[in-house]
């Protein structure tokens, strides 16, 4: 199924990836690293701009925080995963041991929830890393999810 974006921005990222975003009902509901060949898509409406300019301002000068409402879909304890991820602030990442302590919970429950995040960059799962190296991405723990792991947490470490 072809996803229908709100806006598909560029990125600086390695291999050129464009990054899509979805608003339904004024918020960002899904959004998305995309291959360097999805074309851009202008923002479509008020959310669509704000969430490109969040989105540009990251990648620009290192927005601590979007401006724009997110509205993920997800269980109670995957919105409560989430919202501690925004909690973390750019250049400081925590491993998914000290998140699952401060949640109550277990690592692979913060690995699982921050793998099933609707909204990455936004919702700053990458900033969330192993006991012992960058852990995974995107369900992957190699390749290309990885290195845009790795290319992110060096952003905001030199921000």
């Amino acid at each position: 199924m072809t996803q229908v974006w709100s806006a598909v921005v560029a990125t600086p990222l390695p291999e050129g990836w464009r990054f899509g975003i979805r608003c339904e009902n004024g918020a960002v509901s899904l959004a998305d690293f995309l291959p360097a060949d999805t074309p851009l898509v202008p923002p479509q409406g008020t959310c669509a701009c704000r969430a490109a300019a969040d989105v540009q301002e990251y990648f620009a000068a290192g927005r601590t925080a979007p401006t724009v409402a997110l509205a993920p879909r997800g269980t109670p304890f995957q919105q409560r995963v989430w919202q501690a991820l925004r909690a973390i602030p750019p250049g400081q990442p925590c491993s998914y041991g000290a998140l699952a302590a401060r949640l109550g919970s277990s690592a692979r429950a913060v690995a699982a929830a921050c793998r099933a995040n609707p909204i990455p960059l936004l919702i700053p799962c990458h900033r969330v890393v192993a006991a012992q190296g960058p852990g995974g991405y995107m369900g992957a723990i190699d390749g290309a999810p990885l290195r845009m792991k790795l290319w992110l947490l060096e952003h905001e470490a030199a921000g």
